[in-house]
């Protein structure tokens, strides 16, 4: 499992190394933002994909702690108690890990509605969130 910051590091090298043998043009840098998300829940587990069936990112769970968020997406439904909701949420943990985690489980949205101030992926653009 690869930690977030080491993935985009290896890959700007190496598109870096490209750009400078002249294999390519060097590729335009794309801002990266993120917003400051809470997860309100305990226990909750950061996946490798938007889905409950993928792998767990880590062994890391959160507990009512804020965390880094890059975009959302719907996928699988989730359910707890009075809460349910098709989002996911890609975030970053305290740990660095690279992961997703429902939106049941992040303050401010609603049932089946996107968390408030974090782009929301679509077909047609202009979100897609970085890693699938």
């Amino acid at each position: 499992m690869t930690r977030m910051f080491s993935l985009r590091a290896l890959c700007a090298t190496r598109l870096g190394l490209t750009a400078a043998l002249g294999l390519m043009a060097a590729p335009a840098q794309a801002d990266i933002k993120t917003s400051t998300v809470h997860i309100w829940a305990s226990q909750v587990r950061v996946r490798e994909c938007s889905n409950t069936s993928c792998g767990l990112a880590s062994q890391e769970r959160l507990t009512n702690v804020n965390v880094q968020a890059f975009c959302q997406r719907w996928d699988g439904r989730v359910a707890d108690g009075p809460y349910y909701n098709h989002y996911w949420v890609e975030i970053v943990t305290p740990g660095g890990w690279l992961g997703w985690v429902s939106a049941v489980y992040v303050s401010g949205g609603s049932n089946d509605g996107p968390v408030p101030g974090v782009p929301v992926e679509t077909n047609s653009g202009p979100v897609y969130c970085e890693y699938p």
